[in-house]
Order: C-alpha cells, then structure tokens, then sequence
C-alpha cells in the first residue's frame, strides 16, 4: 500500500463564531481548487477583518506585504512535509489589528518605516533571519510560540515596539535585541546560545522572567548584558565550560533543566526535539509565580514544535488504497488531531 497523507483544516470549528468576516482560501499547488492561487493577490482583494488560509506547498508564496486589518494562517513551519513558507513579510502602516500565524518566513519580517501599527499578533511562526522592527514600530504586540533567529537590531533607532508580550518562543542566533524595556515583557522563553540585549540600559533594565538560557562553549557561558535584570532564570552550559552567574534573583545556575529530548544540546530540530521539562528538572515550580520555567510553564498557551495553529484541529488521511476494483471499497486510514 502506497502512503498517502494530506491534511484538511476543519473551518467549521473556526468559523462558528465568525458573522461578518469572509474565509479565503490560497494554495499555489498545483491543480489547487483554493479561490485564490497568489497570497499577494488575495490580499489586495480582501476586505478588512478577513481571514485567509494559505495551504502548505513546495512553492515559497514569495515577498508579501500586509496593508490592512487581516488575519493570516498558514498550516506549519516545520511539518516533514508540509509547510508554508514566505520569503520576506513585510507589515506596512495601514497593518494594525492583524494576526499571522502558522508560516515559516525563509528571510525577514519588516514592520516598515511610517505610521506606527498597533494591535498586531505573530504567533507559531519561524522567522529563519531577522525580525526588523524600525522606527513608526508597533504598539501592542504579541509575539507568542515562535522559533526566532534574531528579534530587533539592538540600535538605538530601531526596535519600536511597546506594550510587547515575547513569552513562549525559541531564540536561537542572536536573540532578542529591544529598546523600549520599559514596557516590554519577556518571560517563558528558551535561548539557545543567544541572549536578550538592552539598547537603552542608561535608562533602566529589562527583567527577564522564567527563561531558561543554554551555552555551548568550552569557555565560560556569559548570558549577562548591562540593563538586563533576571528572575527565576536558568542557565546551563551543555559544554566542558562553566556558566557566569546571571544577574538578579531566584536564578539557577550550572544545572541541567532536564529536557524530556534535546538532540544536539544547541541547535532546534522540530521533529525530534521536546523541551517539556522532566518531573525532575529544576525549573518545575520553579518561576515567579511557581509556574513552570521554560516553554510549557502550564498556562493557556501550548508551544507547538511544527507551528501548528493552536485551536484549528486537523484531520490526517494517513494511508489510502492505491487501486479499487469496480464496486469495491475505498480503504482509508483517518488520524486527527485538535491543537
């Protein structure tokens, strides 16, 4: 039996409670039935508050810019065989009130120069470069789930964004450059050889709350940076070297967190890589209001590895039967799942 395994999003369950929105649909695959074969062009023709679905595919749906109120999904950033990629997003003055969620964006995003946006969720996604936040910026951000490489420039003109919530993310690369500390919220975050960077430390600190911080080195792991505060913070070095103290109180240093499966102990790998933390890990109870540390702190918000939607459940035809004999049944295995 040859296998076959495509995936459907159950819009019913979405939709239920939608009245005024309309549903587009988008897939650049071939011999799509989707109402739109362009993500841009789909764009350009929907209305604002709309929600639009953009079916995985082999083809990268390009550079897209956003210039009204939408909400985008894609299906995963990191399914073995079904993702749905944007080179670069690109979120321009007029993109207030939009949610992205479920895409793997191969370059970068940009929030443009100009009017300043607010009210703008970025959640399951993987930003594979940089997350360039330049002056205008955005007010009330959610960054939520993500798998980053580097958010913000750390220069002193950029990075404009307030009133932010950064919880729940994988940083790798650089890590998180901000200016705005003041009204900035980073907690339950995991940073893989990559730290957080405080541009405007003369004017106070960022606090830095249940993240765990893992070094690589052979030297001595140092996540510390003026204008950076921590709070019930982990660091480890998976390496022959030590870790520096980090700054502040209730941190856990020198200890492994005991991830329930950390393949390489430096780089994310979606499919094989599980950062629940073991019943025995130091980081369970262990954050400011004793919640778990890490990723999975045990709240509303479950950190999916592929960039699955949480709330859209999935139905999975897992194998169907190649060849039927007139008047013979079709066999077909159905799994299905609800994130």
């Amino acid at each position: 039996m040859k296998k076959i395994t495509f995936t459907l999003l159950l819009l019913l369950v979405v939709c239920s409670g939608i009245h005024a929105q309309n549903v587009i649909t988008i897939d650049n695959s071939t011999g799509s039935n989707a109402q739109f074969n362009d993500l841009q062009t789909a764009i350009a023709s929907a209305s604002s508050g709309d929600i639009l679905y953009v079916h995985p595919s082999e083809t990268n749906y390009g550079n897209i810019e956003v210039d009204k109120p939408l909400t985008l999904i894609g299906f995963s950033h990191s399914s073995a065989d079904k993702q749905t990629l944007i080179t670069d997003l690109t979120l321009s003055s007029n993109a207030s009130n939009v949610t992205v969620t479920g895409f793997r964006i191969t370059d970068d995003l940009f929030i443009a120069n100009g009017t300043p946006i607010n009210n703008v969720v970025l959640e399951n996604n993987r930003f594979e470069s940089s997350m360039v936040i330049n002056n205008g910026g955005v007010d009330n951000l959610v960054v939520r789930g993500n798998v980053i490489n580097t958010m913000g420039s750390g220069s002193s003109t950029g990075d404009t964004f307030t009133n932010t919530l950064i919880t729940n993310n994988l940083f790798y690369g650089s890590g998180l450059r901000l200016r705005f500390h003041e009204s900035v919220t980073v907690k339950n975050n995991i940073f893989l050889t990559s730290d957080v960077f405080n541009s405007r430390e003369e004017t106070g600190n960022v606090t830095v709350q249940n993240c765990i911080f893992i070094g690589n080195t052979s030297g001595t792991a140092n996540f510390n940076d003026d204008g950076v505060f921590f709070e019930n913070c982990l660091a480890y070095n998976r390496s022959s070297g030590n870790t520096e103290a980090l700054v502040g109180t209730n941190n856990i240093v020198n200890i492994d967190p005991l991830f329930t499966e950390d393949n390489d102990n430096a780089n994310f790998d979606a499919l094989l890589d599980n950062y629940i933390l073991q019943p025995s890990s130091p980081g369970i109870a262990s954050g400011v209001n004793g919640e778990n540390i890490g990723i999975f702190d045990g709240g509303n918000f479950t950190f999916n590895n592929i960039g699955l939607t949480n709330g859209i459940p999935t139905v999975n035809i897992d194998a169907i039967s190649t060849t039927v004999a007139p008047g013979q049944n079709l066999n077909v295995i159905i799994s299905t799942t609800n994130n």
